[in-house]
């Protein structure tokens, strides 16, 4: 995994604004324009509440930044599915920076803070999918699932930087959208809606959404990333993450890159976890003995997985580093991803899964800044013996389609129609058509 705290901070600082004030002083994040929604209409700023009369660039200055996005999704299942039913709901994230380089209080030094609110319900479990058909009101997690949140921290962390190249993290984060994509990324609330085409599923066994602990991040050039953390595997999504450390742990490492292909921009990232120190389920072993059933287990478990991404047109100047943390495409043009995973098959209800599709930008004349994207997902799922026992007939794979169309309303928000083909995890469910309405605003 990339260290969330510097990489997702940066860009929604820097790129969810539009560009970065010149006037400011050092300091280890770039500065955001607020002030240049001064005398811009409503429908021309990038940030729907501006520059809080001066008082939002001012603080940015001194190395205080503040960004909201507010997410709703309506989605409907019009066909197949455990249940044919409409939902909606909608996620509040707060994201909190503190530079306190450019604050002269600490030299290299970073706080982040994400905080997120949820509300409404969705049609996670009614699609009967393998893997949620809307990351955005799935994430954080509660018991029970689509349970309203009032606000919950899920990112509190606190960077320092040893030198330019290196880094050191610790604290409470987020892994969601951590497996990096300029065309499958967003966490859900842009580009794809579904699972499979944020990340590569076979983390779903201890990956958790939010989970405290640390690591260390070496840049050695623009172009080169590699970090390696150590975490706890149960969520703390609604917790503190403290009581997490003695019930199981992931050590990630990943190497992120980015190249140029005939002036065409590309890259791909490479990521390799193992979990130990908890309980998984042996699916090799033996489920029934002499005395009856039995669940054997492991203490250990692995899964390796990569992706890649490649524009294969751009109808503009190709300037500056690509940014894969924004959940959007940078440049107008096309271009096609790929994801591949593989897992440890003796623990993993995954034995592996794969995603390509193509998407674009600026396709339909006048629409310069829609986006649109088409996906094609599969994941192989384990065969558990004690499915013979019990009649819990599952099926052996899970297939997914996805279409979307995002029309750019403003630069703060876009409207994005979506379409879901997914496969049922029960052999008795049909495909599921999801429907899907997605409003986002930048505030």
């Amino acid at each position: 995994m990339a260290h969330p705290a510097l990489l997702v901070s940066l860009t929604s600082a820097l790129l969810s604004t539009g560009g970065t004030n010149a006037n400011a002083g050092e300091g280890i994040l770039p500065v955001p324009d607020y002030a240049a929604s001064q005398g811009q209409t409503l429908g021309q700023r990038s940030h729907l509440l501006g520059d809080w009369g001066g008082a939002r660039q001012n603080l940015a200055n001194e190395g205080v930044t503040v960004d909201l996005a507010f997410t709703q999704l309506a989605q409907s299942i019009v066909d197949g599915g455990a249940d044919k039913e409409d939902a909606y709901g909608g996620k509040l994230a707060t994201l909190i920076n503190l530079d306190l380089d450019r604050m002269g209080a600490v030299p290299g030094a970073l706080v982040t803070v994400k905080v997120e609110s949820r509300y409404g319900n969705s049609v996670n479990g009614a699609s009967g999918a393998l893997l949620p058909v809307s990351d955005t009101l799935y994430f954080p997690l509660t018991k029970p699932a689509d349970e309203d949140l009032w606000a919950t921290i899920t990112q509190l962390d606190y960077t320092q930087f040893l030198s330019k190249e290196l880094g050191v993290f610790v604290g409470k984060f987020t892994l969601l959208g951590q497996d990096l994509n300029e065309f499958a990324g967003g966490e859900g609330s842009t580009q794809f809606a579904g699972h499979p085409f944020t990340t590569a599923s076979v983390t779903s066994l201890f990956n958790p959404y939010s989970t405290i602990g640390g690591g260390v991040l070496y840049m050695p050039s623009s172009n080169l990333t590699i970090s390696s953390s150590l975490y706890a595997s149960d969520d703390s999504s609604t917790t503190s993450g403290l009581d997490t450390l003695d019930d199981g742990l992931v050590w990630a490492t990943a190497v992120q890159t980015q190249h140029r292909i005939d002036d065409l921009p590309g890259g791909a990232r490479f990521t390799y976890q193992y979990a130990f120190d908890q309980s998984f389920t042996a699916l090799d072993g033996r489920f029934i003995t002499p005395t009856g059933i039995t669940i054997p287990l492991e203490d250990e478990s692995w899964c390796a997985f990569a992706n890649f991404w490649q524009y294969l047109t751009v109808d503009e100047p190709v300037k500056d580093k690509i940014n894969l943390n924004d959940g959007k495409m940078d440049l107008r043009g096309v271009g096609a991803f790929l994801r591949v995973g593989f897992a440890d098959e003796d623990t993993n209800p995954i034995e592996w899964t794969a995603s390509a599709g193509v998407a674009a930008k600026g396709l339909v004349a006048g629409r310069e800044n829609d986006t649109m994207g088409v996906g094609y997902a599969h994941s192989q799922v384990s065969t558990l013996p004690i499915q013979n026992v019990t009649g819990f007939f599952v099926n052996d794979t899970a297939n997914r389609i996805e279409a979307y169309y995002d029309m750019a309303l403003t630069p703060a928000a876009g409207l994005t129609f979506d379409v879901q083909f997914a496969e049922s995890l029960l052999k008795r469910n049909d495909t599921a058509t999801v429907l899907g309405l997605r409003l986002r605003l930048a505030f």
